[in-house]
């Protein structure tokens, strides 16, 4: 995962020198905890299907445009996928599907308006997310014994859906921890493999984000 994080940063944080000098520019690290799962008309064949837990890591740009709306985007690394069982021939197995992720959310924020609040900025958002896939496995254990199956080549190598999500911002001097939760929809089906199964991505995320100089 470190040969995908570092250019993310190197990305983000070389336009730290222009950010300081723009008053209505920040930046900073985000991160969160992934609970994600499968959707679409053909995810139950997939297995019984529940949810998996994974991370969601990278940095951000906020530019506030107005008093109340700004344009955040991110990029970041994110695991998504879910947990299955399925039996076969009366054999019960417990499958993992692992799918990484680099994906760019643009989000439109809307800071909402509280008289006298200055040390709190409550917001909502919404933006696509494009996201590129760089692994995809699964990972099958029954009888005591677990194989991991690579499966980059019948999963879709690019993945769009729609983020949308709310948070808090607590000011912290001249930066700005903002906590948020957030759903990332999918759109475009995974599948590339011959029977073009419609399965998409569905991700709940907790998200941690810091802003320097806002």
């Amino acid at each position: 995962m470190k040969k995908f994080l570092l250019p993310l940063f190197v990305i983000l944080f070389s336009v730290a020198s222009f950010i300081n000098a723009q008053s209505d520019l920040s930046f900073g690290p985000i991160g969160g905890l992934n609970i994600s799962t499968f959707n679409g008309k053909d995810a139950n064949q997939l297995g019984n299907l529940s949810s998996k837990t994974g991370v969601y890591i990278g940095g951000f740009l906020n530019y506030r445009f107005s008093e109340l709306f700004a344009l955040q985007p991110e990029v970041v690394y994110t695991m998504k996928g879910a947990d299955a069982t399925v039996n076969i021939n009366d054999v019960n197995a417990n499958l993992t599907y692992s799918a990484n992720y680099i994906e760019i959310p643009v989000l439109l924020k809307f800071y909402i308006p509280i008289s006298g609040a200055r040390t709190v900025k409550p917001s909502l958002y919404v933006g696509p997310a494009f996201a590129f896939n760089v692994s995809s496995n699964v990972t099958v254990s029954a009888n005591n014994q677990t194989q991991t199956v690579d499966m980059s080549s019948s999963t879709k190598g690019f993945d769009f859906g729609v983020a949308f999500g709310g948070g808090v911002g607590f000011v912290l001097g001249k930066d700005l921890l903002d906590i948020s939760v957030r759903y990332t929809l999918g759109i475009t089906t995974t599948d590339n493999s011959p029977s073009n199964l419609s399965v998409t991505n569905g991700v709940f995320a907790i998200i941690a984000g810091f802003a320097f100089g806002i």
